[in-house]
């Protein structure tokens, strides 16, 4: 009981923390959006969407999931959903509050919330059954929700949604220690539920929890247990099993002609090893002094505190292995030890950037190869555990405890969101990578754009490994103190209020464009030009000008859950490959009206709304002309909207 009482005392204390540190985002949880008004929208639509066809079905028109990947946006090109995340656990979560509520924006607004309260609880019981320490657990948990990273990825509820990995490593921890089926259930249907939420950590996420499984396996010396084998093996495909209907749609998009992203692409997003030295804008701490090398979600900066308390769990874990052990190392394998430290040290230089010279009695030795000083320290490794019983005994303490996993997958998260090259301030310092070697041979990894979000696993590594060192430092009351010390100091480092909220850019790709308005306009009261196009025929079909321009595609999807109608345009993380020719043919309709006119025929749009407002003074109207003179016919005026009939 005392157990439960502390973990709902944290739950608590996670919900005032995160809704305080999404300031102001809670004065307005039904009609702003946190962040920026595009790619939240989006969000928004896809969560929105989804739920409303889960209604469907539930009220018994199983239809609406066997048409659940054509998401009425890109029209008529199939599987739109397909193009970017699906965010179908998001759509479940949320689901009761969408039934009753159906403001859209609550809804997206409850589960950008539920991602800040629900990662620092899931790390908080994670990390409460490694240590048994809860006060190292409650600061985990601040360090995994509040992370310095996630301020910059605030307008991507896809990144923020982690919150499944901890809980998933929870239930298999349980599990290991109690034999019980619930726990492997719980951690299996978390496992699903990460991979549902985003496509980059079913790909990201999965490794880690089968390494976790076989660290688990080794430390315990269950390899022989045929029956824990088999439940295990039995959860691995049943978790594939339910995964795997949400992976074919986007295959079904390469048959198609999808293409994936290019190596060049993905190098644009992958993190500078400066990165981790570089802290998002809105943070008021290390924002203005944490910026080595600003670069599109590249600022990867985890924070001084949990980097500390991580090096003291590694320290104490040493020190513990040393202790467990009996005898003490040998000179030669003392100086082989200092070896590999020297060799290690090269090779973060390396990485840094830093040209390392060796002085010697010959011209000065310039060295520039990571992947030489890499292999000299694994040789190095491999040869102290061959010739020393005192190493391989260290090794298996150390490999014995959490810490050996939690600083493995760290660094190995930290090494793959270097991406396809490893990058010092700009500059190549490494050209093969384990990224490489993914992108070239692994199913879905050419089809993800940003390396650096791996830096993710890299905060829920620090995370644990900073509860993992509160709990040792934390053993009598001056550790307690400095524990909570740190859990102050947490907050500070993330502090970022008040975080940005409908933030609206208005510098355009396209020209001749007029502003739009800051806010978006609730739907339960949507513009009158909506409202009419509601009352169109169900099988009508709408392009709506300007087309092209993300900012104002995104809006008309989130208005269309108003009207109901399919959308010939889009914006998501792809698009059709024709889309963006139509929007240039559109743009031309002053130059070449009779092949703007074609276009818009062939698009299979039965209506075009002409937002004469989103236009500069004088051209709107000549828009609209030009449709009339090629045979469209005015049906209905609202304001500077004017929605015209292009086909029957």
């Amino acid at each position: 009981m005392r157990r439960r009482s502390g973990a709902l005392a944290a739950l608590a204390a996670y919900t005032l923390l995160a809704i305080a540190l999404t300031w102001p985002l809670a004065r307005g949880l039904t009609h702003d959006l946190p962040a920026d008004l595009v790619d939240p929208v989006l969000n928004t639509w896809i969560v929105a969407r989804n739920a409303g066809q889960f209604m469907q079905a539930l009220a018994g028109h199983p239809g609406a999931l066997r048409d659940y990947w054509n998401a009425p946006i890109f029209f008529p090109h199939p599987l739109a959903l397909a193009y970017s995340e699906h965010l179908t656990t998001q759509a479940l979560q949320i689901l009761p509050v969408y039934a009753l509520s159906h403001n859209p924006i609550l809804c997206y607004n409850l589960l950008f919330l539920s991602t800040f309260v629900l990662s620092a609880f899931g790390m908080f019981l994670f990390v409460d059954e490694l240590t048994g320490d809860r006060l190292a657990a409650f600061l985990a948990g601040l360090a995994f929700a509040f992370a310095p990273y996630r301020i910059g990825s605030l307008a991507h509820l896809q990144v923020l949604s982690s919150a499944w990995m901890p809980l998933a490593l929870y239930g298999f921890r349980r599990f290991f220690a109690t034999r019980r089926l619930a726990p492997l259930a719980g951690g299996a249907a978390a496992w699903i539920a990460q991979n549902l939420s985003c496509g980059y950590y079913l790909l990201f996420f999965s490794p880690v929890v089968a390494l976790y499984l076989a660290w688990e396996i080794t430390a315990r010396r269950l390899w022989r247990d045929k029956t824990l084998g088999a439940h295990l093996v039995g959860t691995v495909a049943v978790v594939a099993a339910a995964t795997l209907p949400f992976l074919l749609p986007y295959l079904d998009l390469r048959r198609l002609g999808f293409s994936p992203r290019t190596i060049d692409e993905t190098r644009k997003f992958s993190a500078d090893v400066y990165g981790y030295f570089t802290a998002d804008i809105h943070l008021r701490l290390w924002g203005p002094l944490a910026h080595a090398w600003p670069s599109p979600e590249g600022s990867v900066f985890q924070g001084v505190v949990v980097a500390v308390l991580a090096s003291a769990a590694i320290a104490f874990a040493w020190t513990s292995a040393r202790l467990d052990v009996n005898g003490s190392p040998s000179t030669g394998t003392r100086a082989a030890g200092w070896t590999l430290v020297a060799a290690m040290a090269v090779a973060v230089g390396l990485m840094l950037g830093w040209p390392i010279r060796v002085p010697s009695t010959h011209p000065i030795i310039k060295i520039t190869e990571l992947d030489r000083e890499l292999a000299v320290a694994a040789m190095v490794t491999l040869g102290l555990l061959a010739s020393s019983a005192y190493t391989r005994a260290m090794a298996r303490r150390g490999l014995a405890s959490p810490i050996a996993f939690l600083l493995t997958t760290t660094l190995l998260a930290a090494a793959m969101s270097f991406g396809p090259t490893i990058v010092a301030r700009g500059r190549i310092v490494e050209e093969g990578t384990l990224y490489a070697l993914c992108y070239r041979n692994v199913p879905g990894f050419d089809g993800l754009r940003v390396p650096a979000r791996f830096a993710m696993i890299v905060a829920f590594g620090l995370a644990a490994l900073a509860g993992c060192g509160a709990a040792a430092i934390g053993r009598n009351a001056r550790g307690r103190r400095l524990a909570w010390a740190a859990c102050a100091l947490i907050v500070v480092e993330g502090f970022a209020v008040p975080i940005p909220i409908n933030a609206n850019d208005t510098t355009y790709k396209q020209t001749h464009l007029a502003a739009l308005p800051d806010a978006l306009t609730p739907l339960d009261t949507p513009p009158p030009v909506y409202a009419f196009a509601a009352r169109l025929p169900a099988s009508s079909v709408l392009l709506e000008l300007p087309l092209g321009e993300p900012a104002f595609d995104v809006r008309y999807m989130f208005y269309a859950l108003a009207h109901g109608h399919p959308l010939v345009n889009g914006y998501s993380g792809g698009s059709p490959d024709g889309y963006m020719l139509l929007s240039e043919t559109l743009k031309d309709f002053a130059t070449s009206p009779d092949r703007a006119w074609r276009a818009v025929e062939s698009s299979g749009a039965t209506h075009v709304i002409v937002h004469e407002g989103s236009y500069e003074p004088g051209r709107g109207p000549l828009i609209t002309n030009w449709l009339i003179a090629h045979g469209a016919r005015a049906v209905g005026v609202f304001g500077s909207d004017r929605v015209l009939a292009v086909s029957e």
